[in-house]
């Protein structure tokens, strides 16, 4: 799945396509950020010479092998460039140019040429329209970047956009950033996501990934490799789209729920992959992760001088799902041993304004809450006076003795300080101890880092993995035509995969609907049927607790006026709390499961989880105790408890319902009646593509 990225990342000899001498040209700056290249960089383009070195008016003119072409000419001339490293045998090529498939049709039309022309040769392609490629460490800069980033850091990058490749060097140069790797893939036309996260996940050099893209290639495939990333490296990810509204016409309440964004989180989340808003909020995350240990656990402990800074700080903490707790008296004790007399030590420990003491008692406090067994992070608040070179210079040294020693806890400092002292920070930056300036970036910086300690953690005593393949009975074929499934033959599917769905007759007059009702016995439920009415409680097609012949004929008379055409289903009467249970195809990640509260109003709770499909009765259990109202299930106001395990088994069964049938592009379960007695669906709609 990897094959040709190790040419683009870690080539011997590298072809510079339109090379160039002159002042201010894309090719003379690309000559000039090769420079450092330890490998061969060779020439290409119509002059005699590039740089003091013989150029080559064509590719297949160079001598010997090519492992990487970068190209940086007009749009047009990029087809015959790629059938000529297609036949020199390229291994892979950079497209910087623009004026493809983002240019409108006849850019389409070009960037198909393109990649026709890479496949047919085995050429492996980045871009085109982008940014360009670096590899800090080696170093290989071919990039439109004036600079190299900061090399030695583990952070590789994969986003689609230059700037973000232009920021990576600022945030190296001003707040201590490294990396290994940057790839701004552009169009994308050729090297998906997935191949790039199962090339990453074995690059030894890489340690953290942080994905900054606008779009997902290959869903599915995508999903798969990053579940298999996370249990070994964090994934990090911004994903453009979160006010997209999804534009699917949905049928279904499970469709109108799963819009676009909501199902990218689902499955980013299911996968192990820290999502977060900001491209800073990411390469925040990425160097909390790359230079200390990742956190095994969600207990912090904050050391300040300030208790208005520390308090917000740990509020801010909280709010990341992180705890704060209390010490223990004897580690107290040992931290009131340092402190003044009106400090407190409870957690935050706050050794008030006693500056002349900050050189001591900050990295003694730290040495001590690092190795007490009780938290599983330490953040000083470095504060105006405690902002100091000596008290930056204490703590980098404490820090390097907990490393030297093993210790597995993470320190980030919350840097709060005016920029006259940034120097200091650098201090600790330098020795690898991350400093975020004030307690927002800070807080969320530290959830990004222990949600994926826990998710590598998990890993390793594998829990979490690729998805599951879970076998399920044969079930019938799905009717070929397009359309909302008939309520009986949506009835019979769900009944052969075992999925309990409560009798219902259907009946077409008032006399057949209460002879239907006193067969089933009373009270009953009586429904219309109709292919255009497809949520009858909108146009009160649904009548309830029905205890008489007279009752159910007067609601038949009324329903059956609702449609031409239309009939009524007859149902006995069930009770219990009403879920959601059901599922969509989405174009990106395929089959989505979901469970939630139901009933009429789920649009308006939207108390639901999705799920990439199909998922174990672990991560079906997990769905439901991750609902809002899951306290619901627990048994409430003298109410007895709900067995999870029949639901979770349902979601289940659904999951791989639409794992095995791609015709089914919707289904919904709403509402299935939960409680004392076994799961039971008593509506229930299905839609083939």
């Amino acid at each position: 799945m990897t094959d040709g990225l190790a040419a683009v990342f870690e080539p011997r000899r590298v072809a510079l396509v339109g090379a160039s001498d002159r002042t201010g040209s894309m090719g003379r700056l690309l000559w000039d950020n090769l420079a450092g290249f330890p490998g061969e960089v060779l020439p290409v383009g119509p002059a005699a010479t590039v740089g003091g070195r013989p150029a080559y008016p064509d590719l297949r003119d160079v001598p010997g092998p090519v492992d990487l072409a970068v190209i940086a000419t007009p749009a047009a001339t990029v087809p015959g460039i790629l059938a000529a490293a297609a036949a020199k045998g390229v291994t892979a090529a950079v497209v910087l140019s623009a004026g493809f498939a983002e240019a409108g049709p006849e850019g389409e039309r070009l960037q198909a040429e393109v990649v026709a022309a890479a496949r047919a040769g085995g050429v492996r392609l980045v871009g085109p329209n982008c940014f360009g490629v670096q590899n800090a460490d080696l170093p290989l800069n071919a990039s439109i970047s004036a600079g190299a980033p900061r090399g030695g850091g583990g952070v590789s990058i994969v986003t689609q956009s230059g700037s973000y490749g232009m920021a990576v060097q600022a945030l190296g140069r001003d707040e201590g950033l490294r990396v290994a790797k940057v790839l701004a893939a552009g169009n994308k036309a050729d090297i998906t996501d997935a191949e790039m996260l199962a090339y990453l996940r074995q690059d030894p050099a890489t340690r953290v990934i942080c994905l900054l893209l606008e779009s997902v290639t290959d869903g599915r495939a995508f999903f798969e490799q990053a579940c298999l990333t996370t249990v070994a490296k964090p994934v990090i990810a911004v994903l453009g789209g979160r006010t997209g509204a999804g534009q699917r016409a949905a049928q279904s309440h499970t469709a109108a729920l799963a819009t676009d964004d909501v199902v990218r989180d689902a499955a980013l989340r299911q996968a192990g992959v820290a999502r977060v808003r900001t491209g800073l909020q990411a390469l925040d995350a990425a160097r909390a992760l790359s230079s200390q240990p990742a956190p095994r656990g969600r207990r912090v402990a904050v050391v300040t001088n300030s208790g208005g800074t520390g308090v917000e700080l740990t509020d801010l903490l909280a709010d990341e799902g992180l705890e704060i707790p209390e010490l223990s008296t004897s580690l107290q004790a040992g931290l009131r041993a340092l402190l003044p007399a009106y400090a407190s030590a409870r957690n935050p420990v706050d050794m008030t304004p006693a500056w002349r003491l900050f050189t001591t008692m900050y990295p003694v406090a730290i040495d001590l809450l690092a190795r007490s067994g009780e938290v599983d992070v330490v953040i000083p608040v470095l504060l105006q006076r405690s902002a100091s070179a000596e008290v930056a210079a204490a703590v980098r040294d404490a820090v390097a003795r907990l490393r030297a020693d093993q210790v597995p806890v993470p320190v980030y400092v919350c840097w709060v300080a005016p920029r006259s002292a940034d120097q200091h920070a650098s201090v600790l930056q330098e020795a690898g101890i991350p400093c975020f300036a004030w307690p927002e970036r800070t807080a969320r910086a530290a959830g990004v880092a222990v949600r994926c300690g826990l998710r590598i953690a998990a890993g390793s005593a594998g829990r979490p993995g690729p998805p599951p393949r879970v076998p399920v009975p044969a079930v019938p074929a799905v009717p070929a035509v397009p359309g909302l499934l008939d309520p009986a033959a949506a009835r019979d599917l769900l009944a052969a995969a075992g999925v309990p769905a409560v009798e219902t007759v259907r009946c077409e007059s008032p006399q057949a609907a209460a002879a239907a009702a006193a067969r089933l016995g009373y009270p009953v439920v009586v429904k219309v049927a109709h292919p255009d009415l497809t949520h009858k409680s909108d146009v009160g097609g649904v009548r309830l607790d029905l205890r008489t012949g007279a009752a159910v004929r007067s609601a038949a008379v009324d329903l059956l006026t609702l449609a031409d055409g239309a009939a009524v289903l007859v149902q006995p009467q069930r009770e219990g709390i009403e879920l959601v249970i059901g599922g969509v195809r989405d174009p990106e990640f395929g089959p989505m499961v979901m469970a939630g509260f139901g009933g009429v109003l789920v649009e308006a709770r939207r108390d639901v989880q999705l799920a990439v499909a199909p998922v174990d009765a672990a991560q079906a259990r997990a769905m439901l105790r991750s609902l809002r109202g899951a306290a619901l299930f627990t048994g409430l106001r003298g109410r007895p408890a709900v067995d999870l395990g029949p639901i979770a088994a349902l979601i289940v069964t659904v999951g791989v319902l639409l794992a095995q049938h791609p015709a089914i592009t919707e289904l919904d379960l709403n509402p299935v009646l939960v409680g004392t007695s076994p799961p039971v669906a008593v509506d229930w709609r299905i839609t083939v593509g």
